[in-house]
């Protein structure tokens, strides 16, 4: 997957991520809610990543690890409905033309 220049919270729209595939990914809201993020990562059918570095390097979440990921998400995270203002997780939406759903859990130190 591309990396971003600086996290996609702050990046200026349009904006795009290109997987290993080659399907184009674009934002479509940034900070969702907590329950979107639960909702999303229990649903098999959507794309999680982890962007590390601060959100710039994506990786892609296998299912395996989603409820690992989940456990530490929903303690530590920063947007709506997050139990911390200053929590390590930040999640936005993306989607396809195909109206395919990815998660992308941005990772702070």
């Amino acid at each position: 997957m591309q990396a971003f220049p600086m996290n996609p919270d702050r990046l200026e729209g349009p904006v795009l991520l290109l997987d290993d595939a080659g399907a184009a990914w674009q934002l479509r809201k940034k900070r969702v809610d907590l329950r979107a993020v639960r909702r999303l990562m229990k649903d098999p059918a959507s794309v999680v990543v982890l962007g590390e570095s601060g959100g710039t390097r994506p990786r892609l979440v296998v299912d395996g690890e989603r409820p690992m990921l989940w456990g530490m998400v929903k303690d530590d995270y920063k947007g709506s409905g997050g139990s911390r203002t200053a929590g390590r997780y930040l999640a936005h939406e993306f989607r396809t033309h195909a109206d395919r759903r990815m998660l992308y859990l941005e990772e702070h130190c």
